[in-house]
């Protein structure tokens, strides 16, 4: 399942072509939808819904949710279950995942009608005091890629970002801007069934100079490996675990690395529709194809 258009001209999705050949290739019958326009389709006739690129999703939150909810009380059997996708529209999890044992990158929840100014000097001192640079991260808690984000240093420009946010009825989130991302990248770490699939790299997007794309730029296969990061892995999945009621198929866990520790920080979990990156694994894509075979026929729903 897609969307009508991508939130971006730099959008787009290699994964759902890979995933749809492999599952042709294991006998299944594939149609690929899009969510935003979808007037007349019976979603009940398809034995499980893979939600891969729904992105128009954030620039529609509301029609988003009331779609996704429409097909849960229809029985629809989604791959990731609703649950785990109502959680993952907003980066509200963050906190409560940290408060279950995982490292995480401190995020800063800013409610309209919140303290702006007092979350605005606390958050850049506390980003100077732990990582050594008063910079911070400030987006919109339900957002995409770097829609509606920036790096911000100064107090007055965060009070304004945050002002505008409280103005619109949009609750934001600030969290330090984490200087390893510049020369170390962020590392997606791809979760199936439970167990560690595969691991990617991609470059900062918010790099004080440089220009950026909002989607995965310079993404490639694996990441620079450190005694503790399985720990860290899987510490923040079982933490993430603790904060929904099912599992999930497959997630996405994004990191960024102390600076000075060196240990793996959970900067946020993509379970919506987790990009994959199937195009620098090719083995996953036959993987998660096996994944979603057996939800169909755990459901009782495949057709013979």
């Amino acid at each position: 399942m897609t969307s009508s258009a991508f939130p971006g001209s730099d959008w787009s999705d290699r994964d759902t072509p890979i995933l749809r050949a492999s599952l042709n290739e294991q006998g299944c019958t594939t149609q690929i939808l899009e969510w935003d326009d979808s007037d007349g389709i019976d979603w009940t006739a398809f034995d499980v819904v893979a939600v891969q690129s729904p992105w128009s999703m954030w620039l529609k939150l509301t029609q988003f949710r009331e779609w996704v909810d429409s097909l849960h009380r229809q029985g629809v059997r989604l791959a990731n279950p609703h649950p785990i996708i109502v959680s993952g529209m907003s980066k509200e999890y963050l906190p409560q995942v940290e408060q279950h044992g995982a490292r995480t990158i401190p995020t800063t929840v800013v409610r309209p009608g919140e303290r702006i100014g007092a979350v605005a000097a606390e958050t850049l001192a506390r980003a100077e005091s732990e990582f050594g640079e008063a910079a911070v991260v400030v987006k919109p808690i339900s957002s995409g890629g770097t829609l509606g984000a920036a790096r911000v240093t100064e107090e007055q420009d965060l009070v304004a970002r945050l002002a505008a946010f409280d103005e619109s009825g949009v609750t934001a989130c600030v969290q330090p801007y984490v200087s390893s991302i510049d020369s170390l990248g962020e590392y997606g770490i791809i979760m199936i069934d439970g167990s560690f699939s595969h691991a990617i790299t991609k470059d900062a997007i918010l790099a004080p100079g440089r220009e950026g794309t909002q989607f995965h730029p310079n993404a490639r296969a694996g990441y620079t490996e450190h005694g503790e990061d399985l720990t860290d892995i899987h510490d923040a999945y079982d933490a993430y675990l603790k904060t929904v009621p099912v599992h999930p198929v497959s997630v996405r866990l994004d990191f960024l690395r102390h600076p000075v520790t060196g240990r793996l920080l959970l900067l946020e979990i993509e379970s919506v529709a987790p990009v994959k990156f199937f195009h620098l694994h090719p083995a996953a894509a036959e993987r998660y194809a096996r994944s979603l075979i057996t939800v169909a026929a755990a459901s009782d729903l495949v057709r013979h």
